[in-house]
């Protein structure tokens, strides 16, 4: 009886695991394609430059997922700790596609969030 009961906690707690690991994953993927939508209705993207852009955004909304998880919603450290993902991410787009095009990533990603 007790090893039923301990299995039957167990794969609840595993169940629920996996159901959250799914909708933040989802989430992730909503976010990441909504930029790359963004950027694509201003600029044309080749595969290659979609594919990289998939992957450095997808690092950067997992990372601020994490930090909103570790931080106290509105304190100073989280305000840091994003503003450093952040800058991570535009040095990272700098790295991967140069400093000119990489600015107009970022253009193209800004002024469709003006437009809503």
């Amino acid at each position: 009886m007790k090893k039923t009961i301990v299995l039957l906690v167990f794969s609840i707690a595993m169940c629920s695991s996996l159901f959250a690991q799914k909708n933040a994953d989802k989430k992730i993927d909503q976010k990441v394609s909504a930029y790359v939508e963004a950027v694509e209705s201003e600029l044309t993207l080749t595969s290659e430059e979609k594919e990289t852009l998939i992957a450095l955004k997808e690092a950067q909304v997992k990372a601020t997922f994490e930090i909103n998880a570790k931080y106290e919603k509105g304190s100073e450290e989280l305000k840091e700790k994003r503003k450093e993902s952040n800058k991570e991410f535009s040095k990272s787009l700098n790295k991967a596609f140069g400093k000119d095009r990489a600015k107009e990533i970022k253009a193209a990603s800004r002024k469709n969030k003006k437009k809503k």
